[in-house]
């Protein structure tokens, strides 16, 4: 009965404006970071190692993806962390917030560190066809202890086809350029160059372990990356011409990701 009541959407509703409440009014994430930061901000593109990012920043308040699951407020150890709502985002009373929305949905509240992941245009196309096909492959149980998106993805999985091509032509823009798609609304490579700048860091899925060191030392917290997942080896198949296709969907987002390797690989 007690489990039927905590899991129930009215319990859940109420739950969270309490926490809410209390982070707005007694939590003082800023007191962790350094002067002038209030809150940090992961612009959390897909398939770019961000959930590892995250798995970082949650360790500080003991918390794993299994824990958070898919809930949109957590409070722990004097943190308050925020995923998946925009409001709430928005709101700015967390240390830590991520998620997938573009950068130019989000009206950030001012003193918010931001920073992003990219990675190779191809190999994040060919690690989402993957996620999607471990899905399929997958049993329900091992899926969702694994990763909480699991039934998410499962309602999604008409996306796949019969092939790596069908995927790729049945995506819409943002996921299939997921990348060029967060930083601009028209798919324009000046634009998104130009509002990538905004960003307070920008880093590459080849280079992670620069990533965490950098934001350890601009941020002053002690970052521990905890790999929760696991998903083994997944069988695909990708023609020589299917990868072309790809490559020619891709074409505008690969030149923005050589564009923002040249200006911000360190």
């Amino acid at each position: 009965m007690i489990s039927k009541i905590i899991n129930s959407y009215t319990y859940k509703k109420y739950h969270r404006k309490i926490k809410y409440f209390l982070a707005s009014r007694y939590y003082n994430n800023s007191k962790y970071l350094p002067e002038g930061i209030d809150r940090v901000y992961h612009i959390h593109i897909r398939k770019s190692a961000g959930t590892s990012v995250n798995s970082a920043f949650w360790n500080l308040g003991d918390l794993t993806l299994k824990k958070i699951g898919r809930e949109p407020i957590i409070l722990s150890k004097n943190y308050s962390f925020v995923c998946f709502n925009k409001d709430l985002i928005e709101a700015g009373h967390y240390l830590y917030a991520s998620a997938h929305f573009a950068q130019w949905e989000l009206n950030l509240r001012p003193n918010t560190f931001t920073f992003t992941v990219l990675r190779e245009p191809y190999s994040r196309l060919v690690s989402l066809y993957k996620y999607y096909t471990w899905v399929e492959q997958v049993d329900e149980q091992t899926g969702y202890n694994l990763d909480t998106s699991y039934y998410v993805l499962k309602a999604q999985s008409h996306l796949l086809g019969k092939s790596f091509k069908d995927f790729v032509d049945v995506l819409s823009d943002k996921y299939l350029t997921n990348q060029l798609y967060t930083f601009s609304k028209t798919l324009d490579v000046n634009d998104a160059l130009s509002n990538i700048s905004k960003v307070d860091r920008v880093y590459f899925q080849d280079n992670f372990s620069y990533a965490i060191s950098d934001l350890e030392a601009s941020l002053g917290l002690p970052l521990q990356v905890k790999n929760e997942r696991n998903f083994g080896k997944i069988a695909i198949h990708i023609s020589e011409e299917e990868k072309h296709h790809a490559l020619s969907k891709l074409k505008d987002e690969i030149e923005f990701y050589q564009l923002a390797l040249e200006k911000y690989k360190k």
